[in-house]
């Protein structure tokens, strides 16, 4: 029995993601990356000098705290 589900899961949470990965991966735009950091409500972040990074393990924080049962929620 192998465990890749396991190892790409845990994979995942440690790799860290470029704005343009994140972007991609939500359908979104640049942009609206860059506005959730400057206002907030949008995924933590980490950033060194002009670097921006999103760490695997905040991103699924993030879509796990904005999950909906509805669209009335």
């Amino acid at each position: 029995m192998s465990n890749t589900p396991q190892r790409n899961e845990v994979n995942h949470l440690c790799q860290a993601f470029t704005e343009e990965q994140v972007a991609k991966r939500w359908s979104l735009s640049r942009k609206t990356l860059q506005a959730w950091r400057l206002n907030g409500g949008g995924p933590k972040f980490v950033k060194m000098g002009k670097s921006v990074r999103y760490l695997g393990a905040d991103l699924t924080a993030f879509e796990e705290a904005n999950k909906k049962a509805s669209t009335s929620n």
